[in-house]
């Protein structure tokens, strides 16, 4: 996928997520990588429905500098390079507050899966509940990197949910899976 069509379809899985109500507003950010060091961010602050494929911030994920364009990335991008500077593997981050998820994450507890097809789609018999840190901050990007590990999402302890997979589709279908799976452990 070339550059243009990688910002469109960073883009298009924003739209997505609001239509399938896994974030609110500006709240969550997502990413896709670029090559081996660099990844497309969103903006911060800037709401799906009107963001542009050239406002999308392109980052050098070694140090977090953005050369190109006056957006500010998102705030949590130490979180998607952390994960993606950590596992090759990794094209896309998604990071949201849905409802069932973000349940889990604020009261600190594990989601277990309960079959085998289920715990190797998110490459993990759990879905683990990171450290805390402060939003924003190394300890928050420390704490994520180790509590996703060798999985494909982690809860946020009191901050929702990070989804990390080979494409922004893959991620994007662990984020909804998850959310469905959360709801209807809370019902």
């Amino acid at each position: 996928m070339d550059n243009k069509e990688l910002r469109e379809k960073v883009v298009a899985t924003g739209v997505r997520l609001l239509a399938a109500n896994l974030v609110q507003g500006t709240w969550g950010n997502l990413s896709a990588r670029v090559d081996e060091f660099h990844m497309l961010i969103t903006p911060s602050g800037i709401d799906y429905r009107v963001l542009k494929p050239e406002e999308l911030v392109l980052m050098d994920m070694r140090d977090l500098s953005y050369p190109e364009g006056s957006l500010k990335p998102s705030s949590e991008r130490g979180i998607h390079a952390g994960v993606m500077l950590a596992r090759g593997e990794i094209g896309a981050v998604i990071h949201s507050h849905p409802n069932a998820c973000s349940v889990f994450a604020a009261a600190h507890t594990p989601f277990i899966f309960k079959d085998a097809e289920t715990a190797a789609l998110f490459n993990a018999e759990k879905i683990s509940v990171a450290a805390y840190g402060l939003p924003s901050t190394k300890a928050l990007v420390k704490h994520t990197v180790a509590g996703i590990g060798t999985a494909n999402a982690v809860f946020m302890a009191n901050h929702g949910i990070m989804c990390a997979g080979a494409d922004l589709d893959a991620a994007f279908k662990l984020l909804e899976t998850l959310e469905n799976l959360c709801a209807a452990a809370l019902s």
